[in-house]
């Protein structure tokens, strides 16, 4: 049984259901999909006691306005474009408006709902994959509904929940981003692979849930080609000019390019919320 709790007024440049992806289909060339940002969207779940791999909504940038239909509580995350605070859990009335206007960094926000939203699980995940037509964006007029059967409130004596601070990041600000040796290290000599870690790459324009681009100095690998073999989220491929591009939620299964690198899984939810000229360094992931 299900409530709804959000008619959408406009949907902005892109929103989504989204959840942890889908697991045991990349043979099938069905990407995992999910949320780009691990990191906030599973804080979002945290505030309000959902299970990890609840659902919640993803919205791209700016510009979406929901109503709400009934008081619930909501959790907001990810890059700072809300009228109402996040990073906490709250409580919304009946009417009261969730708008996105300009945001002043990261990309990526995510909405929680206590019980997490609904939503048709195609291959065993709700994540929406635009490119597979596995599940649609939303559209004006849609109507958001969340899982009856939870019911969230604080415990007796607290009056709120708040994300810890230290887990608030400075989206313009990343930290070296970890990449382990690719299956194609020793493709590219000493001096390309110095300069991969010795620049900062900038974030080009022509990034999506696919791939992020990157732009700097080029690099000259020994083999502008290899057989396509797999590919996973967070593969550095160098591409044919000479430039990254590294492999997203919903990025290819497979690649022909050479693979320097693969940025450490944690880290990509930090890649992901870097705008276009955003500058990111990458560091050599070291065994512990």
């Amino acid at each position: 049984m299900t409530h709804p709790v959000f008619e959408i007024l406009e949907p902005g440049i892109a929103a989504t259901l989204q959840d942890r992806g889908r697991v045991g289909w990349r043979r099938f060339g069905v990407p995992p999909g999910g949320a780009m940002d691990e990191h906030a969207a599973g804080w979002a779940n945290r505030l309000l006691d959902n299970p990890p791999d609840a659902a919640v909504v993803e919205f791209l940038f700016q510009g979406a306005k929901l109503r709400a239909l009934r008081e619930t509580w909501i959790a907001l995350s990810g890059a700072d474009a809300a009228n109402v605070p996040s990073w906490r859990a709250i409580r919304l009335t009946k009417g009261e408006m969730l708008e996105f206007p300009m945001g002043q960094s990261g990309v990526w926000i995510y909405l929680a709902v206590e019980g997490g939203f609904a939503g048709q699980r195609l291959l065993g995940s709700v994540s929406v994959y635009g490119r597979g037509q596995l599940g649609r964006p939303f559209f004006h007029g849609d109507v958001l509904c969340r899982w009856a059967s939870a019911h969230f409130e604080l415990p007796k004596g607290v009056a709120g929940r708040v994300v810890d601070w230290k887990e608030r990041r400075n989206y313009d600000a990343p930290p070296p981003l970890r990449v382990w040796r690719g299956p194609q290290w020793n493709c590219f000599h000493d001096r390309d692979r110095g300069l991969f870690f010795a620049q900062e790459w900038t974030v080009s324009p022509q990034s999506d849930r696919a791939g992020y681009r990157l732009s700097g100095t080029p690099l000259k690998p020994l083999e502008a080609q290899i057989v396509s073999e797999p590919v996973l989220v967070g593969t550095v491929q160098i591409t044919a000019n000479g430039l990254p591009i590294v492999t997203m939620r919903d990025g290819p299964t497979v690649g022909g390019y050479p693979k320097l690198g693969l940025v450490e899984a944690s880290d990509v939810s930090w890649l992901a919320q870097c705008r276009p000229g955003v500058k990111v360094r990458f560091e050599l992931a070291r065994d512990f």
